[in-house]
């Protein structure tokens, strides 16, 4: 068992655990982050894939958290543009519905004055003639008219989540992926080591830390009971499943938030990734973690849905690309409707069980890097240290340097398509320029392993060298982003493999087996 010691080590290397592991080596701690999968393997993944102030927390009453959100929405875009965007929503305003054209209203006021320093247009109010000439696919019985408004998206969380695992390992972090912690270890009442094993090699280790964060999403308590079974119930996650279809008959130009006619829930019909992604659903989950799928239940009630916003779409189930479902770590709270409960975040010392022991619970993708920031300030106190400022807010994430050379350079690569060009840019930002380099003169890695002319050869082994991938499912689906295309990019499965296994240095057996666990990973998520 190989050991090493660390001011900090975080569990989980979802979007909250891999900003805090940014956040602290910046500012001088060794810290090690760890995943019993990859990283954005969970909650990261499933989320509506916004940046956003959180419209609807309003009625809730929660003004601050719309104020950090709206805040944090100004900071990501400054920091990782190549990866966030702004985006227009429209809320259609029909008769009869739980939220008038009134209450609509004052929530663009509020939503517009929150959103001190932003760089989008405030609101703008259509009457229904103006409504239907913009969006003509639109229901128009009983449509009064609609409101629009302007937030952020982000194609692909993944990236984001990766891209704080690079800067944190340039400054000094260790990242392990596929890395289970069995135990984690207490003496004289403090945290003192993780025990764990790695998933794909069996290497076991012992790592010594002074801070553990629990950052694991619906698994914190599972972590927490690993110190010290206890039964804790920290988390009472929900289930959030969302479908993903291709353009359909009236379809709309910009992203709709649109009142449920059967639950009076808002939920998203949004352009994303050359298709349409639908959701969100919200049930309290006390499951398998691991078998988390969306029901036949919720898929049929955002295809009614859609289908009544969009009378002409007609959608059915044989439309559906592929679905996903994940549970939001959310404060436990048994009693009350779903959507009420907060989205704040909490961050827990759980000094009854150990000191040094932190629990992460709930939070947004929109607000990690203030959680973040606040998490790391709570470790200097723990330990004693008075740590440098955070620095997380003004320093770019790595893709967002040197783009326009990455554009220059891409475009002189005479296989690759425009639509390519736009593809790598749109994943990679500046880091594209490193992709070309590491393939140098080498003609097999410059060409293009897709009929389209939009995937280079040297991605693969990009990701397996540069970007910390393990298996094929991170290859595929967290670092080429091929995994959430309409066709999951299965026609570049084989090739795929084979360029993997030549830069991981993996046997036939073990291509062969990574590849049936990729076509069953692509599997999970089709209907």
């Amino acid at each position: 068992m190989s050991e090493k010691s660390y001011d900090v080590a975080v569990i989980g290397a979802g979007i909250n655990g891999a900003g805090i592991t940014r956040d602290a080596a910046l500012r001088g701690l060794s810290v090690v982050v760890l995943d019993q999968n990859d990283m954005c393997s969970g909650t990261s993944a499933i989320s509506s894939r916004l940046i956003h102030g959180g419209l609807r927390y309003l009625e809730y009453a929660e003004i601050p958290l719309v104020f950090e959100s709206l805040r944090e929405r100004i900071t990501l875009r400054k920091i990782a543009p190549h990866l966030i965007r702004p985006i227009r929503i429209t809320i259609p305003i029909y008769q009869g519905a739980k939220r008038g054209r009134w209450l609509i209203r004052l929530g663009m006021i509020a939503y517009d004055l929150l959103s001190i320093g932003k760089s989008v247009p405030h609101h703008d109010m259509l009457n229904r003639d103006e409504t239907l000439e913009v969006e003509p696919g639109l229901t128009d019985a009983g449509l009064l008219g609609a409101a629009r408004y302007f937030d952020a998206q982000i194609t692909f969380a993944e990236r984001l989540v990766l891209e704080n695992l690079l800067a944190a390992k340039a400054a000094g972090a260790d990242v392990l992926t596929h890395t289970e912690v069995r135990a984690i270890n207490v003496a004289n009442e403090r945290v003192t080591s993780l025990d764990c094993v790695d998933t794909i090699n069996g290497l076991r280790r012992r790592i010594t830390a002074r801070v553990v964060v629990n950052a694991a999403g619906p698994w914190v308590d599972a972590v927490v009971d690993s110190a010290a079974s206890n039964g804790s119930q920290l988390v009472g996650g929900t289930k959030g499943s969302h479908i993903i279809v291709g353009k359909f008959e009236g379809a709309p130009a910009d992203a709709f938030y649109v009142e449920a006619a059967a639950d009076g829930r808002p939920i998203f019909i949004i352009p994303w990734n050359d298709q349409y992604l639908i959701g969100t659903t919200d049930i309290r989950y006390d499951g398998d973690l691991a078998e988390i799928r969306a029901s036949p239940e919720e898929i049929d009630y955002l295809l009614a849905e859609t289908n009544r916003i969009f009378s002409a779409a007609q959608l059915t189930a044989n439309d559906i690309h592929y679905a996903y479902a994940g549970v939001r770590p959310l404060p436990r709270r048994d009693k009350g409707p779903e959507s009420s409960i907060t989205r704040r975040h909490i961050i827990l010392e759980n000094s009854q069980i150990a000191q040094g022991l932190i629990s992460i619970i709930g939070g947004k993708l929109t607000t990690y890097r203030n959680l973040a920031e606040q998490a790391v300030d709570r470790i200097g106190k723990i330990l004693g240290q008075r740590l440098p400022s955070c620095r997380t807010r003004d320093t770019l994430l790595p893709g967002a340097y040197r783009v326009s050379e990455a554009r220059s350079l891409l475009g002189s690569i005479d296989a690759l398509s425009p639509a390519g060009v736009a593809r790598i840019l749109s994943i990679y930002g500046g880091r594209s320029a490193a992709i070309v380099k590491l393939a140098g003169s080498d003609l097999r890695s410059m060409r293009c392993i897709d009929k389209q002319a939009t995937v280079l050869a040297a991605e693969v082994a990009f990701a397996v060298n540069e970007e910390m991938a393990r298996t094929l499912i991170d290859i595929v689906f967290r670092r080429l982003m091929l995994g959430l295309n309409a066709d999951q990019g299965r026609p570049m499965y084989d090739e795929i493999a084979t360029l993997a296994a030549a830069a991981g240095n993996w046997n036939q057996n073990r291509r062969a087996a990574e590849l049936d666990s990729l076509r069953a990973y692509s599997d999970s998520f089709r209907l």
